[in-house]
This record gives C-alpha cells, sequence and structure tokens, in this order.
C-alpha cells in the first residue's frame, strides 16, 4: 500500500480542514496507509484511521522552549524533516497557508525529493488583508516553485485568486471541492434531543442557527447584533450557536449589553450538530470570509432553507448565485436582519428552499471527492517516479 502523509497545523474538533483530513483518512484506509502529523496537539481531536503524531508546539516544554530561545522555525522544520524521513510517504499533503509554508521550506531545506501537494483552503487574499499580510508575498514566491507539485484549491474562485493575485500557472492547479457524506449525516441527525427540548420541539419557535468555530472571520457578532433587530419584528424566535473558540466570553458580553441572554443560545462544541440543525428553521452564515464552508453543505444536508454572506468565495458557489438559499452582504447588520426576517415570514419559500438544500447537497457526496483525491495522489505519485527514474 502506497504511504500518505497529511501535514496540518492540527486534528482539533470543529474545524474543516480537520474533518476533511479525518473524513480522507478513514474512507480510503482500504487504499492508503496514513500518517497525520500537525504542529499543534489537542484532546478532543477528529477520529481517523492511520498513524497520528504531533509536534506539540502548544504544550509544555516545547511550547516553553520555543518562547525562550525563538528558534522554533529552526526547530520546526527539522522535526517535520525527520517525521517524514521516518515515515517514507510515498507523498506528502499539507493543508492551510502557514503549514503548506512549512512543508515547502522543508522540502527545500532538506532536498526531499518526496512528492507534494498543497491544498488552499480559504482565500488568502482576504485571509491576510489585514493580518500577517507578509504571508501573500511568501504565497506570491513560493507556491508557484517547481518543487510544489500540485495545487489544490477549495473552489473555483479561490483558483481564479491564485491565478490573477499570485500569478500561479492553471496547469498546476487542480479544484477538489469539499465534500459531506450525506448518508452519515442523514443517519446522525434522527438521533433525539435531549437537553434545549423546549426550544428544539417547540414549533411556535423561529430557530435560526450556526454552526463554526467563534473567530473573528466568522462574523459572530454581526450576526448576534442582526439578531437583536430581528427580534423587534419576530419575538418568538431564537438564535442557536453551536460552536466553541476564542470570541466567547466577548460574545457572551455583547448578548449581555443587546439583552438577549435568555433569547441567544451558546451551546458550545457538539459531537452531532446535524440533530440540532435538523430541529432548526434557518441556517444562517455570517462569515466575512470563507473558502467553501463544509458546514454550508452540511446545512444543505440537513434541509435547512439557508441565508449567507457574500464572501468572496464559497457561499456564492455553493448556492449557486442566490438560487439555492439568500446571499446578504458581508458585515451589513441591516441586510442580514432583513433578509433573516423576510424569509422567516415567506413560508412557501422556506419550503421551497428545504426541498432545493436536498437536492443541491447531493453534488457535494463525499463519493465524488475521493474519486478526485484517489486520480490526483496516484498521477503524482506516478509523475514523480518517473522523474526520479529518468
Amino acid at each position: 500500500m502506497k504511504k500518505v502523509l497529511f501535514l496540518l497545523q492540527s486534528l482539533r474538533y470543529g474545524g474543516g480542514v480537520e474533518n476533511t483530513v479525518s473524513t480522507l483518512s478513514q474512507k480510503l484506509s482500504s487504499k492508503y496507509k496514513f500518517l497525520i502529523l500537525t504542529i499543534h496537539d489537542f484532546k478532543n481531536i477528529y477520529p481517523y484511521d492511520g498513524k497520528y503524531y504531533s509536534l506539540r508546539e502548544n504544550q509544555g516544554f516545547i511550547q516553553k522552549s520555543f518562547s525562550l530561545f525563538k528558534i522554533h522555525l529552526f526547530i520546526r522544520y527539522f522535526r517535520i524533516y525527520m517525521s517524514i524521513k521516518s515515515f517514507s510517504p510515498d507523498i506528502v499533503i499539507s493543508f492551510m497557508e502557514l503549514v503548506n509554508i512549512y512543508a515547502i521550506i522543508t522540502k527545500f531545506l532538506f532536498r526531499l525529493k518526496v512528492p507534494l501537494i498543497i491544498s488552499v483552503v480559504c482565500n488568502p487574499k482576504m485571509q491576510f488583508k489585514d493580518n500577517m499580510s507578509y504571508m501573500n508575498y511568501l504565497i506570491k514566491i513560493l507556491y508557484p516553485i517547481k518543487i510544489v507539485n500540485r495545487i489544490v484549491s477549495i473552489s473555483k474562485r479561490v483558483k481564479d485568486k491564485l491565478i490573477d493575485f499570485y500569478g500561479i500557472e492553471a496547469h498546476k492547479l487542480k479544484v477538489i471541492n469539499n465534500a459531506i457524506d450525506i448518508k452519515k449525516i442523514n443517519n446522525m441527525k434522527k438521533d433525539k434531543i435531549s437537553g434545549h427540548r423546549d426550544i428544539f420541539y417547540n414549533e411556535n419557535l423561529i430557530k435560526f442557527i450556526i454552526v463554526g468555530r467563534l473567530r473573528v472571520e466568522k462574523g459572530h457578532d454581526y450576526l448576534i447584533k442582526a439578531f437583536s433587530k430581528v427580534k423587534v419584528h419576530l419575538p418568538n424566535s431564537k438564535l442557536i450557536i453551536i460552536g466553541d473558540g476564542p470570541l466567547r466570553k466577548e460574545l457572551e458580553q455583547l448578548i449581555e449589553k443587546l439583552a438577549l441572554k435568555n433569547e441567544v443560545l451558546l451551546m458550545g462544541l457538539r459531537k452531532n450538530p446535524y440533530k440540532y440543525m435538523a430541529k432548526s428553521d434557518i441556517f444562517v452564515l455570517s462569515s466575512k470570509n470563507e473558502g467553501f464552508p463544509i458546514v454550508l453543505l452540511e446545512a444543505l444536508a440537513c434541509g435547512l432553507p439557508i441565508i449567507s454572506t457574500d464572501c468572496e468565495t464559497g457561499p456564492r458557489e455553493i448556492l449557486d448565485n442566490g438560487r439555492y438559499g439568500l446571499l446578504a452582504k458581508v458585515m451589513d447588520i441591516n441586510d442580514l436582519a432583513e433578509k433573516m426576517i423576510n424569509l422567516a415570514n415567506n413560508t412557501p419559500l422556506l419550503e421551497d428552499l428545504s426541498k432545493l438544500s436536498i437536492k443541491r447537497a447531493e453534488n457535494f457526496d463525499i463519493k465524488k471527492s475521493l474519486k478526485e483525491w484517489i486520480i490526483l495522489i496516484e498521477n503524482e505519485i506516478k509523475l514523480s517516479g518517473n522523474l526520479n527514474h529518468s
């Protein structure tokens, strides 16, 4: 069996990349041997098949040493190299921009012959617009070089950004969308809800729901502010937020300030978010920036009518320019609130969008994505083998 090494920041539960790596390792375990190598390690991680190893840079002695001596970058590249050397993979696949940079530099420094595929899962132009702007220069310099064998783009629009803004040649890029296991979601969404039954089993309540990490780019603050306006027109409504993250305390303070403590439910992380989604009425995505959000695909599979902010990349492509859901202006509280109110009051549209969601989800079933990954992996291993023997 051929050996595949996945390199990523962490396997922490609740992230799109982590979910993708978990799914690929489990679904393709009969075809490949996997090593999952992460920079950080957490207790609450996704299930996986294969060997799991972490540099654990966020823990104990290693974290203290890095902070004290400020030499972690050099050590990191060496430790990644030693892991690759010990596993001797047939191919390395890295995910997300920072980790992609680590992988490229490691391959360059240690003259590794193993083929490298890097996966771009966001719109880096937007991701690094305000913070870490130096990343845009690194991407322009490093992504086009020869030692990067292929670049997987999460969506067509992200691919266009990579060509137009970063000058990457089209032949080097391959679009593989995020995907979902519809069969698994259909089974899990039938599970019974034990807590908050007064909300989820109350048919008189209009339940807006969002699922995602509590981070700045997800725009939860804009959604909460929009919901405060919605509540005036729809007093029988609740906002349900599933997920955890660094902004939890800040969001709790905002909820308190807007007198929404009994109206907004912060549920934290849930192993099965689908059962809550299936019992809600409208899914709202308030992100400022996305790549190709898995959570929208999951919402489609749960038959939810969708309202999403119209980020530069992701939602418009998934919702086919608004055919399968409503698109709101990014960071526009009034526009988001208006669309939430109008959709909740439009029963025929709610029913139509619910049916369309189920139909649209079929386009993103995991079976198609798995075939694309297999073809890509096999082609790059074969091509690399031919070059090494020539």
